[in-house]
């Protein structure tokens, strides 16, 4: 591996997002590492800027307005090229928030994209750099 081929990155949400829309992508607009420059705080995408296997992260915090004894639920989609990979769900019982997270590999090809959607719409998901997307090139 060259030296140019070091590639991670890691944003979080900056605020709060209210009343996502189902499909809409997280744009996690907080970048604390950008090694490689794939991921583009201002789109919420990763496009891969060498071919590769890559190890992705999300976690998010999301809060329910009206807790009781079933808050509501929330899951988030890890796209590759507009093609689900995987998912992760957040379902609140007896509460008003929770945190849920995943992670998983991919084989890239350079050019690949990948970004975070919602599933549903009406989530409120925690911002204050509390939800992540992150990724990072292994091999």
């Amino acid at each position: 591996m060259f030296v140019s081929d070091k590639i991670a990155f890691h944003a979080s949400l900056s605020s709060d997002m209210h009343n996502t829309t189902s499909g809409q992508t997280i744009v996690f607009d907080h970048i604390e590492t950008n090694l490689g420059g794939g991921y583009n705080g201002t789109t919420g995408v990763f496009v891969a800027p060498v071919p590769g296997h890559y190890v992705f992260s999300i976690t998010f915090g999301m809060f329910a307005l009206h807790p009781g004894f079933y808050a509501g639920k929330g899951e988030l989609r890890l796209m590759k090229n507009n093609v689900i990979q995987i998912r992760v769900l957040q379902e609140l019982y007896d509460s008003n928030d929770g945190t849920a997270s995943v992670t998983t590999v991919l084989s890239l090809n350079k050019g690949d994209q990948v970004d975070v959607r919602a599933d549903r719409g009406s989530m409120y998901i925690y911002g204050s750099n509390l939800s992540y997307f992150s990724g990072f090139l292994l091999w």
